[in-house]
């Protein structure tokens, strides 16, 4: 079953970030400031607003909220803009969330897909990413996602 273009599998995906965060994870950033700031990256918005947006996202110490959001305000429609945040943060950062964010190459049609992919290309830490990778292999296999599998691949190889 397929919700907003994603797999059933996906948008629980989405789910399980949410329920992994600490309690306190909103301390420095408060829901409200996450969707002004959604609302200041959606592509429909003007380039000086979407840049400020992002600039605003350089405060938040969480990256959850910018992976692939599937909300009915906050889609596709800001994916590109939360692309451009994520890529923004440190290695750090990104660690506890590789596998989530391989999730993104699972089409090289959505927005911030090529974002992901080059920021994840100047990844330090080989190992990390690469276990990262095997495990998203593996998933795409379970499902027969050929694509997604092939992109990880290529991901792979040019490391």
């Amino acid at each position: 079953m397929k919700i907003n273009g994603k797999s059933e599998a996906g948008v629980r995906l989405k789910h399980k970030l949410f329920s992994q965060l600490p309690l306190n994870w909103t301390e420095g950033v408060k829901m409200a400031d996450i969707a002004e700031i959604m609302d200041m990256i959606d592509w429909h918005m003007p380039s000086e607003i979407r840049i400020k947006g992002v600039s605003l996202a350089r405060d938040t110490e969480t990256i959850i909220p910018f992976i692939q959001p599937l909300t009915p305000e906050h889609n596709k429609n800001v994916w590109e803009g939360c692309a451009v945040i994520i890529a923004e943060k440190s290695d750090e950062n990104l660690k506890p969330y590789l596998v989530d964010l391989l999730g993104w190459l699972q089409d090289m049609n959505w927005p911030g897909a090529f974002c992901i992919l080059n920021r994840l290309q100047r990844y330090a830490d080989n190992n990390s990413l690469r276990d990262a990778i095997n495990i998203c292999i593996e998933n795409a296999k379970k499902c027969g996602d050929e694509v997604w599998e092939s992109n990880l691949r290529l991901l792979l190889h040019k490391r």
